[in-house]
């Protein structure tokens, strides 16, 4: 099994904290703006902590368990599961604090703010160049 540099770990962790923190910032920044109140715009913003943060939490135990490379994953689970993320989402929006937040002005701009950290897919290339990740996944990974 191949056990990467420290650095690579640090910046995939890095990477992996930093989308959903400034998602929550960008949250909270467009619920003061929309006029909700900064006690109200803080539980938005620590309601989408939990929420990602037990995705992300949810998605690391399926994968140390294997179970994304078991019986479950071939069959009909990648429509389910990104039919069931749509539909949260689409009934998170639906909440009027939520609202409020994503129509304030400037938040879609404001939302492209997490996607800047996806830099950190240069991992992807530094892995390839020790040699460890073909170029075939790596580049397109990378980008």
């Amino acid at each position: 099994m191949y056990d990467p540099p420290a650095y690579l770990w640090a910046i995939t962790i890095a990477g992996v904290i930093a989308v959903p923190a400034a998602a929550c910032v960008v949250l909270y920044g467009g619920a003061v703006r929309a006029g909700v109140g900064r006690r109200h715009a803080a539980l938005l913003a620590g309601a989408a902590a939990v929420v990602l943060g037990g995705w992300f939490t949810a998605s690391a135990v399926i994968a140390g368990h294997g179970w994304y490379h078991g019986p479950f994953s071939h069959g009909p689970w990648l429509p389910v599961a990104a039919a069931g993320f749509l539909g949260a989402l689409l009934a998170l929006s639906r909440i009027p604090v939520v609202a409020g937040a994503l129509a304030a002005p400037g938040m879609r701009s404001r939302l492209l703010l997490p996607h800047s950290f996806r830099v950190i897919g240069v991992v992807f290339l530094l892995t390839m160049a020790l040699g460890h990740l073909p170029a075939l996944f790596a580049l397109p990974a990378g980008r």
